[in-house]
């Protein structure tokens, strides 16, 4: 007898015969897939690191770089200290003031004679010429026994010529003569003053 005709089985088909190989084929291009994106968003991430680290190190540059050690500058000893310690020439003092005051009893007569002979424009470069006098006075370095006395003195000096240009913008020769004797009369006081500086 002869022996049974093997069972016919099932041919193998294309699919199956790919099936193995296709699943190898998709599951290393899933990895290559996986490994290629992982290394673009590698190269992306270490690109932007690159892009903010020069931003981070540019901020402290100043900072950072070594430079020499500069020592501050020593203070300079205040100008008050050497103002103090300066004494003031009494007697310079005594005679600047005492010739600014001799101008303003000048400027002062020339406004009598102005006020007799009628004349109102030249009262008006009289008091500017006492003006500039009085200035001259409080530019004047002031000795330390009339540091306080002095100064008191220019005020009440400063009033009586204020009073003696309302005066003269009145055009009223009595008024005018009356304020200049009152003027006349504080300069006397200033020079006092003057006088007693040491």
């Amino acid at each position: 007898m002869l022996p049974p005709p093997p069972v016919p089985t099932a041919a193998p088909t294309a699919a199956s015969i790919a099936s193995p190989k296709k699943k190898w084929l998709i599951g290393g291009a899933i990895a290559a897939g996986v490994i290629v994106v992982g290394s673009v968003g590698a190269a992306i991430g270490a690109g932007g690191d690159r892009d903010e680290a020069p931003q981070a190190s540019t901020a402290p540059v100043v900072v950072e770089t070594e430079e020499p050690a500069v020592a501050e500058p020593t203070p300079t000893p205040t100008p008050t200290a050497a103002v103090e310690a300066e004494v003031v020439d009494a007697v310079a003092f005594r005679a600047q003031a005492g010739s600014h005051l001799d101008d303003m009893n000048k400027d002062l007569d020339d406004i009598i004679v102005t006020v007799q002979e009628n004349g109102f424009w030249r009262l008006l470069s009289n008091s500017g010429e006492l003006a500039f006098n009085f200035g001259q006075l409080e530019a004047l370095d002031v000795p330390a026994n009339v540091a306080v006395t002095w100064p008191e003195s220019l005020v009440a000096l400063d009033t009586t010529l204020d009073a003696l240009s309302d005066a003269v913008s009145t055009q009223d020769g009595p008024t005018i003569l009356a304020a200049v004797e009152v003027v006349r009369a504080q300069v006397e006081a200033t020079r006092g003053v003057a006088n007693s500086a040491q």
